[in-house]
């Protein structure tokens, strides 16, 4: 299955499992409800939003269980962390290659394709880890409102 493409509940779980056990993480309730949380809403939350969406179901699950399963996620590469104009982190569940922009006004964070960004040449002969391009100003919506 291509990543940042999910089909329907059977592609959920297998993905999941796959994504996990390739890279050795333990299946657990908790992280497995986690990522999927990320994978099915692409709103790039906050560990706040997530642990609000998921206690509905699971009252027993506490904000620590978050933030170490989020920890988990991210040092595997199935995760990766947003930081917004206000330094508030944010989480996204699709490490594919593209960007993201941050809506000053509204708070919204898209996503949006690299197609076309090329790499400066100045660090040709270093390695690069991760490539994050970010942006911040004001979305189509809160730039008519002006």
């Amino acid at each position: 299955m291509e990543e940042g493409y999910i089909l329907n509940e059977v592609d959920v779980v297998q993905t999941i499992i796959n994504r996990f056990s390739s890279r050795d993480i333990r299946l657990t309730p908790q992280r497995i409800s986690v990522y999927r949380y990320l994978l099915e809403n692409r709103i790039h939350p906050t560990v706040e939003t997530v642990y609000n969406a998921l206690k509905v179901d699971n009252p027993s699950l506490s904000k620590t269980t978050i933030y170490n399963t989020v920890d988990t996620l991210t040092k595997a590469g199935l995760v990766r962390v947003v930081r917004t104009g206000e330094g508030e982190v944010r989480l996204d569940g699709y490490t594919n290659s593209h960007g993201h922009f941050y809506c000053r006004e509204c708070g919204e964070v898209f996503d949006f394709s690299l197609d076309g960004c090329l790499v400066p040449g100045s660090l040709d002969g270093f390695e690069m880890e991760e490539f994050d391009v970010h942006a911040i100003g004001l979305c189509g919506p809160c730039k008519q409102k002006q």
